[in-house]
């Protein structure tokens, strides 16, 4: 395949004078995959995965796992890239002038590190400067076409995205759209260090014992917590604000559910050590109404959400009108 995909150039030519060795003890030459009958080799793929490594940190501090993700990642922006090349010379939208060429391989040329010349790079990478013209060229035609092709799927989800769909959206998601029940609490924070061992953890406990029953007894909880605890809240009296449920430690939110409001709870143990909390007010799980939403943002998220399957949709039409063959199997 003459791949617009095996760049060597730009960023990447950095990467093929520091590191030219291929990621696997394959042959360069490998096909990796078919599309409509052109070839993606393994050099092919390792390129196109140097282009989407960080330069500096190249792969040696990248893990074998991330590595492969990557690489798949790679190799379906090559087959897609193909696909897209493809789909231009068939709409006739595969012309480029060739003083953009020039201006491409000019640029690539200042970018160059000193000493190197354009020729070196292009011998060491078996390449001629036909082939570099070739490639700018295809790189060229996707780029134009995925823009263009990019232009029109937002408008379309612009368009199609109006007060009718969100309100059919709403209807038929209605569980997105529900407050969580919330619930208001005060604090006290009895710390106990993780490695201090059973003593520190048996004194801590004591001694939340000891705020609980004073709290319970009608102490006022706020002054105990200026006075006793040992979390951020202290300072407001142990006053949390009010949560959604779930949204704190699963030990305090079991403890606050099974209390009524004005109830004291506790002690209740955690990582961080014995809590005393105190339930100062509850509030059901409220659905939303449609006029209520922020509709701007939900405007711009169903739009996001529109496009990203418009444009699956024309690179899945892309791939159902050509043939694609995985050849050997990434691991």
């Amino acid at each position: 395949m003459s791949s617009f995909s095996k760049r060597l150039f730009a960023a990447a030519v950095f990467v093929a004078l520091l590191a030219p060795a291929s990621f696997a003890a394959n042959s360069p030459t490998d096909v990796i995959a078919k599309v409509n009958g052109k070839t993606i080799t393994r050099e092919n793929l390792d390129t196109a995965t140097n282009n989407l490594l960080p330069l500096m940190t190249y792969h040696q501090s990248v893990s074998d796992e991330r590595m492969r993700e990557i690489q798949k990642q790679a190799l379906e922006k090559l087959i897609n890239n193909e696909l897209m090349y493809k789909a231009a010379v068939d709409s006739k939208q595969a012309d480029v002038n060739p003083k953009e060429i020039e201006a491409r391989v000019k640029d690539l040329k200042k970018k160059l590190p000193k000493g190197e010349t354009i020729e070196k790079v292009l011998k060491r990478s078996g390449m001629t400067l036909a082939d570099l013209k070739e490639d700018f060229r295809k790189d060229m035609v996707v780029e134009r076409l995925s823009k263009k092709t990019n232009e029109e799927l937002k408008k379309l989800s612009e368009k199609t995205v109006d007060e009718a769909f969100m309100k059919d959206y709403y209807q038929k998601n209605l569980a997105k759209f529900k407050e969580p029940e919330q619930i208001h609490l005060r604090s006290i924070l009895v710390k106990a260090d993780p490695s201090g061992g059973q003593k520190v953890w048996n004194e801590s406990l004591k001694k939340a014992k000891e705020i609980a029953d004073k709290a319970k007894a009608g102490e006022d909880f706020a002054k105990l917590a200026e006075k006793h605890s040992e979390d951020p809240f202290a300072k407001k009296g142990g006053d949390m604000g009010w949560s959604h449920k779930g949204e704190l430690i699963p030990e305090i939110d079991d403890a606050a559910a099974k209390l009524k409001v004005g109830e004291i709870g506790g002690p209740v143990m955690s990582i961080y050590g014995y809590h005393v909390i105190r339930l100062e007010g509850s509030k059901p799980s409220v659905q939303k109404k449609f006029e209520e939403l922020n509709k701007e943002k939900l405007e711009k998220e169903l739009e996001a959400k529109e496009y990203k399957k418009l444009w699956n949709g024309w690179l899945k039409s892309l791939r159902d009108s050509s043939k694609v063959e995985y050849v050997t199997i990434l691991k």
